[in-house]
């Protein structure tokens, strides 16, 4: 799909992917910097986590480790999904006793970020010399699906984005 991958680039050129509220994707009203920060080191320790564990062989699952409760490599990765399972859940939780549930449009947004962790995850292992790849003559290749996921994503955010702003010289 070309005609998807030039319309990224020149979104990228554009700069449409460098706008600071795309970057916190947060609404103006919505003060989260403290929050967001924190998000943020989570996800750079993520990244450092997925970048440097990503090729372990499965022959090294045995391999003993120094924490008492997970004592082997193999323990450890499958605590890295478990823990952030359990606190998500704690948080959704506090959520729940502190009286903060979800509007309709943010429960929507949330599920949205569900999808995204699914389309990291089935990144996970894949290199550049993947991009390319198509797994059958026909159908589209890494590049091409997330190439199109980033064109989409940009599409759906300036249809609202419209709306929102006829919206507001109406008022």
């Amino acid at each position: 799909m070309p005609e998807v991958e030039a319309g990224i680039l020149a979104a990228r050129r554009d700069g449409f992917y460098n706008d600071p509220r795309l970057l916190a994707g947060q609404a103006a009203n919505m003060q989260r910097d403290e929050l967001n920060s924190l998000l943020a080191e989570i996800r750079g320790v993520r990244n450092r986590t997925m970048a440097e564990l990503s090729d372990i062989p499965e022959s090294d699952f045995a391999v003993p480790v120094d924490l008492p409760r997970w004592d082997e490599v193999r323990r450890v990765l499958l605590r890295f999904g478990e823990h952030m399972r359990e606190h998500a859940n704690q948080l959704e939780k506090a959520r729940e006793d502190l009286q903060r549930s979800r509007t309709m449009p943010q429960h929507m947004l949330a599920e949205a970020e569900r999808a995204w962790g699914q389309v990291l995850a089935a990144t996970t292992g894949l290199e550049d010399d993947d991009l390319d790849m198509s797994p059958s003559p026909g159908s589209w290749s890494v590049r091409t699906v997330l190439a199109h996921m980033l064109e989409s994503e940009q599409r759906y955010l300036d249809a609202v984005r419209r709306v929102r702003a006829d919206a507001s010289d109406r008022d």
